[in-house]
């Protein structure tokens, strides 16, 4: 008997949620054309993902989702499912308060200027400095092992292919939100706001943090906060840029894959990170970083987790920044997914960080990290959406021992964290060293 795929989710999580024009995500597998079921229902195909049954149709009608998923439910068999196509938010929008902790191990870190080489360019030495370094014994792991191997998706905001951290390693992405982008987080910016973040017009000579959510604190001139182009800031710009850069912290010769799937308000849709998904497979990804993360099913994500998964894909998900314990936070939870929670620089799990022995696999460091910010800028960084991609650097490093690995190993090298005694940090804090040293 088939599942009904009743979606109990208000109309607010839908995509362009105008009555008039719904969007819903559709798995599409009957022996009839894929036009003759559309023209049945009245529905209107927008995309398709490549060589996947899966398409993000529309409603022009504006009908009732809710009614047209139970009508298309009871008509047809497993070969057809259809859902609500969800918005889905950024972690660092779900803070609850703006995070300061350790804010001054950042202002320290900012104030470490000094150029010094790192894996083909150069970094202030505040990047290898800063306290999340020593805590996942990042140093050793370079020294003994070296950068990784491999490519990471990262399913984001875009990343600035510009930054000088990051240009040795980024490739050519994809844009879901502009056909003609390639993954730059640059696209699309307000031509004030470029200018201000770009150091040839603002030069970086100061350590002034100021908050751009409650999640991201970028460093900036007294004097740029008089520029009118500063309120015009969007309030998730840098979040793929800072992601990148945790993950290249962790592997630093790990290449980078851009996949835009995020707005610069930091809201997204979940067709749109599912079809990054299987872009990234398609594109050769080895490991896909998703630093996102939403309280409502989606049996589509279910599915293309399961399928990619068992194809040798290695996902890696923040749990979220809601501050709850074992939530149903997704895709956290699904089993072949290695979701990663935040602690503090003293290993204590953050006060805002999803966490819990029935969906954690291990911590890192999600507080104060000092990460490259658009326009060749850094940034802190709270939330488990930078903790998440130091665990994709760790599927780096792992795939640099053994090339044919697979979530399972990833999972298996996290078995060498350094245990807390806290089931609700999974298997311990991440530890590059000893997990690649164990494989």
């Amino acid at each position: 008997m088939k599942t009904k795929l009743l979606a109990l989710v208000s109309l607010a999580l839908v995509a362009g949620a105008s009555p008039a024009q719904t969007r819903y995500i559709l798995r599409y597998t009957e022996s009839e054309p894929l036009s003759v079921f559309l023209a049945r229902y009245g529905l209107q195909r927008e995309a398709t993902v490549p060589q996947r049954p899966i398409h993000a149709v529309i409603d022009p009608r504006g009908r009732n989702p809710r009614a047209l998923i139970t009508r298309i439910s009871d008509d047809t068999d497993d070969d057809v499912s259809l859902e609500l196509d969800q918005i889905v938010r950024l972690p660092i929008l779900g803070l609850r308060a703006t995070a300061n902790q350790n804010i001054d191990a950042v202002r320290r870190a900012a104030a470490a200027t000094r150029p010094v080489p790192f894996f083909r360019t150069q970094v202030p030495s505040g990047f290898l400095t800063q306290p999340a370094v020593a805590q996942i014994d990042a140093s050793a792991t370079w020294s003994a092992f070296g950068g990784g191997r491999g490519t990471v998706a990262v399913i984001d905001t875009g990343v600035d292919p510009t930054h000088p951290v990051l240009r040795p390693v980024v490739l050519p992405g994809l844009d879901f939100l502009d056909p003609r982008g390639n993954g730059s987080e640059l696209r699309g910016l307000d031509a004030g706001v470029l200018a201000l973040i770009n150091p040839t017009t603002t030069p970086l000579l100061t350590n002034d943090i100021r908050h751009l959510s409650r999640g991201h604190a970028p460093a900036w001139e007294p004097s740029a906060r008089l520029n009118s182009a500063f309120s015009r800031i969007p309030i998730g710009l840098g979040h793929g840029t800072m992601v990148a850069g945790a993950v290249r912290l962790a592997a630093p010769e790990a290449r980078i894959l851009p996949i835009r799937a995020f707005s610069q308000n930091g809201t997204g849709r979940l067709y749109h990170v599912i079809a990054g998904i299987h872009a990234a497979e398609l594109r050769g990804a080895r490991v896909v970083n998703l630093s996102l993360n939403t309280l409502v099913h989606s049996p589509e994500l279910e599915r293309t987790v399961e399928e990619v998964s068992d194809r040798g894909l290695i996902l890696v998900a923040s749990t979220g920044n809601e501050g709850l314990t074992n939530p149903v936070s997704y895709p956290a939870v699904h089993r072949k997914v290695t979701a990663i929670t935040s602690v503090d620089i003293r290993n204590r799990r953050s006060v805002f960080a999803n966490a819990g022995d029935q969906m954690t696999w291990a911590a890192a460091p999600g507080e104060a990290l000092y990460l490259p910010f658009p326009g060749g800028r850094y940034a802190g960084g709270w939330g488990t959406s930078f903790a998440a991609p130091l665990a994709s650097g760790l599927a780096a490093q792992v795939l640099s021992r053994k090339p044919d690995a697979t979530y399972s190993d990833v999972q298996s090298a996290l078995g060498s964290s350094r245990s807390t005694g806290d089931p609700n940090l999974g298997l311990g804090i991440l530890s590059l060293f000893r997990s690649t040293a164990g494989i």
